[in-house]
């Protein structure tokens, strides 16, 4: 019996659309990655509130700090290279703590970020490995900014030590 090019044709559509076609988690495996998406974003919304908190704390905080400085004159004579820039040291742990809300911020919005990819494994139907491995790679970064964070803070540490 031969084949008709047309039956040749339909065997590589079938065998194309096999090595297309994605693997699909099942149910247990779906509230599994649901779990964790959830728990992403409350983590993240933690994160992001505190970041705001820390950060309207710092601009409240830098309002006092600076009330009986002239920072016009400051930050002119500065620029024009007239005079240093020598901020109090309550001043420039206020300015810490703005540039590291400011970062607890960035993180908790990646987590979030984070959390909707691994939400979009258990939402569509035909991509899981796709989306998985889309949230994998945000995920990887998020932890990539844990550990920038981690590492920044170590070394603002010995600053602090070896400067005090």
């Amino acid at each position: 019996m031969q084949s008709s090019p047309i039956t040749s044709i339909r065997v590589f559509m079938n065998i194309f659309k096999l090595k297309s076609q994605e693997y699909e988690f099942n149910s247990l495996q779906n509230e599994l990655l649901w779990k964790l998406a959830t728990k992403m974003a409350h983590v993240a919304y933690f994160w992001t509130a505190m970041g705001i908190f820390a950060l309207i704390s710092g601009i409240i905080a830098l309002f006092i700090q600076t009330k009986e400085v002239d920072l016009r004159q400051l930050f002119l004579g500065v620029f024009m290279g007239t005079r240093q820039l020598d901020l109090e040291p309550m001043l420039k742990f206020v300015v810490g703590i703005l540039v590291l809300s400011v970062y607890i911020i960035f993180i908790g919005r990646s987590t979030a970020r984070a959390a909707v990819k691994f939400g979009n494994v258990v939402n569509t139907d035909g991509h899981d490995i796709t989306y998985l491995m889309a949230a994998l790679r945000k995920l990887d970064r998020v932890c990539s900014l844990y550990y920038q964070l981690a590492v920044l803070l170590v070394v603002a540490i010995w600053i602090n030590i070896i400067f005090t």
